[in-house]
């Protein structure tokens, strides 16, 4: 099954390698050993990022073994030590089974698209809240996350923003997540409303048409019977633990 991807030569008869192993001679590609930067690197190449919560045993692993090497560098067995807590994910990046399979080619495309669109110029910052007034169109960014879990990100992306109405469907997944889908929607809809997004206007069953127009997001909210904190807690854990803050003044 991994033949073509594996190199034939480290099997031993009569011995099949284990997942460990067949990682390890794809990335080492001959070597006896594997700097940690090039395992690294080959990891990112496939779209996963060394902060994945996913990954969070293997690279905590990795930092304690490098600890233990001269050179940075990572031997057979050692490198069997790291990975075996997430050999299922990581053998399935490095075998191409990921939604997208040739990921440093789709991210060229979205670079390229990034630069072309870097050079439209058009529009204005939304001005109706003082706070959005003050930021500078010049900010561009883009990131995305695939169903595998590949990110990519070009530009500003290190610059925080406030997500306005794209809260809705995340504070919709709690609401979900503590309530159940059929007590949330016995108090809203599941439809379009036809009306713009801020239409205060309830459908033919007196609910708001769904959680996204701001009628419906306001009933949403007041199921959300959690602190402040366990709210933050729940929107860190949907960002991969990465940086999620909140604006009081917005």
């Amino acid at each position: 099954r991994f033949s073509h991807f594996f190199p034939v030569a480290v099997r031993k008869p009569g011995i099949l390698p284990s997942l460990e192993d067949l990682l390890f001679y794809t990335i080492a590609e001959g070597q006896e050993k594997i700097p940690a930067h090039k395992f690294t690197t080959a990891l990112k190449s496939t779209g996963l990022r060394t902060g994945d919560p996913r990954l969070k045993e293997c690279m905590e692993m990795l930092k304690v073994t490098l600890k233990t090497t001269s050179d940075g560098a990572l031997d057979r067995h050692l490198f069997k030590k790291c990975v075996q807590s997430n050999i299922v994910l990581l053998t399935q990046a490095f075998r191409k089974k990921f939604v997208i399979p040739d990921f440093q080619t789709f991210c060229a495309h979205i670079d390229d698209l990034y630069e072309n669109a870097k050079n439209l110029s058009g529009g204005q910052v939304a001005d109706y809240i003082p706070q959005l007034a003050r930021f500078s169109p010049d900010l561009w960014a883009v990131a995305l996350c695939t169903v595998d879990g590949q990110r990519h990100t070009v530009g500003d992306t290190k610059v925080p923003f406030c997500l306005q109405s794209c809260v809705k469907p995340l504070k919709y997944s709690i609401a979900v997540h503590d309530h159940g889908t059929e007590y949330v929607h016995r108090f809203i809809g599941k439809e379009p409303s036809g009306l713009r997004f801020n239409k205060l206007f309830l459908n033919e069953d007196d609910k708001p048409h769904n959680p996204m127009v701001n009628a419906g997001a306001i009933v949403c909210t007041s199921l959300i019977k959690v602190s402040c904190d366990q709210v933050m807690n729940f929107m860190n854990k949907l960002a991969g633990n990465e940086y999620v803050g909140f604006s009081n003044a917005t």
